[in-house]
């Protein structure tokens, strides 16, 4: 009924083809109950998966001085005690990396001074 789309409203096909039958009662309403619950779990599930997926997230400029810029002041913050900045400057160190503006081993010293 669902697959065929023979159960929806043709006028609004979020709402059910419904009567007052025995039919619709005791067959048919299980089913587009059974199927409401279902989409509205996926599209739940989907929501918590799309908001895990962005939190965190932040913007990274391209600019390479702001970039270097951001990346002192994070620094900065994080040896005065702020712990939650390690993903944003592995991020910013990456990016610099990418566009050839920090060479390896300045990398892998970033690195071992962010783990200490």
């Amino acid at each position: 009924m669902v697959e065929a789309d023979a159960i929806r409203h043709p006028g609004n096909p979020d709402t059910p083809f419904e009567s007052k039958s025995f039919k619709w009662k005791y067959f048919i309403k299980p089913i587009w109950d059974e199927y409401v619950k279902k989409t509205k779990h996926k599209a739940k599930r989907e929501a918590k998966r799309q908001q895990k997926k962005t939190q965190g997230q932040g913007f990274l400029p391209s600019d390479p001085n702001a970039l270097c810029e951001r990346l002192e002041l994070l620094m900065a913050s994080k040896q005065a005690g702020n712990t939650g900045l390690r993903d944003e400057i592995v991020s910013i160190c990456d990016e610099l990396l990418r566009q050839k503006i920090l060479s390896r081993d300045a990398y892998k010293n970033l690195m071992l001074r962010l783990n200490k």
